[in-house]
């Protein structure tokens, strides 16, 4: 597992208004956090910016010792460090499942790094492997997307609304894995609503009026 140092110190963004305006956190490895929230009070901002899918406007973000800024390579960055969970799977549905997990080493020098076999049995995927993933249940997908995430054995870990979808069995085998990966040394930031889920973290925040306060 690499080594996690995740860093936000006043962190700011706003579109027409302020969103986050003073986030203060950091994150190293064995560190599992949720963060919960109104709807509109940022979470999945914050996670998209953490994710380098957003720039952020005032702060600084520091990742595994790089100063997070404009003009430097975000794809190396979570190819090397971050798997992202999505709740709406992001998958693509013309590929199978077997293509879609395996997709991350087609851009990644040190691929396989995780075994899939292992990979595949934990998630209970097997018999899915050749099927398209427009074939397939909420709580597949979403267990295909995981796989996804983690086949370059990230050290962080973003979830947003990972079991927002699923149904209760799905949802316990998410949170399961999530504390068994944390249980290895990666870092997982969690975005939920539900507050069961949000209770098998180590640590949770509550945003709200653009800041984080722990719980």
């Amino acid at each position: 597992m690499k080594e996690l140092n995740l860093q936000l110190q006043h962190l700011e963004k706003g579109y027409l208004r302020p969103v986050l305006m003073d986030i203060n956190l950091c994150l190293q490895n064995y560190d599992y956090i949720s963060v919960i929230g109104q709807s509109g009070s940022g979470k999945s901002t914050l996670l998209n910016i953490l994710g380098l899918i957003e720039d952020y406007d005032g702060g600084t973000y520091t990742l595994n010792g790089v100063r997070i800024r404009k003009g430097i390579d975000y794809a190396k960055l979570r190819r090397e460090a971050i798997g992202f969970i999505f709740q709406s799977y992001n998958l693509i549905p013309t590929l199978s499942c077997k293509e879609n997990i395996l997709l991350p080493t087609l851009y990644n020098r040190k691929a396989g790094i995780r075994s899939f076999d292992e990979l595949v049995s934990q998630l209970k995927l097997e018999p899915l492997l050749p099927q398209r993933v427009n074939t397939l249940s909420g709580g597949e997908k979403q267990r295909v997307a995981i796989a996804r995430a983690l086949i370059l054995d990230p050290c962080l870990l973003l979830a947003d609304e990972p079991t927002g979808n699923l149904d209760p069995e799905n949802r316990d085998i998410i949170t399961e894995l999530l504390r068994t990966e944390n249980e290895k040394g990666c870092g997982v930031i969690l975005i939920t609503h539900d507050h069961e889920v949000a209770q098998t973290a180590k640590t949770i925040y509550r945003l709200e009026g653009g800041t984080l306060h722990a719980t």
